[in-house]
């Protein structure tokens, strides 16, 4: 399970409701948190993180991210 994954277990969130929330496509959201996604641009890491309240460590740990 991904970082990002047990957060949205941990807050009882579905991938769905982040999506719409922080303007990602689902799909993106998914790959995420499958740990299948390959690069996070920086901007988008950080409004995921936002609305989780969470940490870009926390939810993404080592995952590469572009500027």
């Amino acid at each position: 399970m991904t970082r990002l994954k047990k957060i949205l277990n941990d807050k009882k969130m579905s991938q769905k409701k982040l999506a719409k929330l922080s303007d990602v496509a689902e799909y993106k959201i998914s790959q995420l948190c499958m740990g299948k996604a390959k690069d996070l641009f920086f901007s988008t890491a950080q409004r995921i993180c936002n609305i989780l309240n969470c940490s870009l460590d926390d939810a993404f740990g080592d995952m590469k991210m572009k500027e």
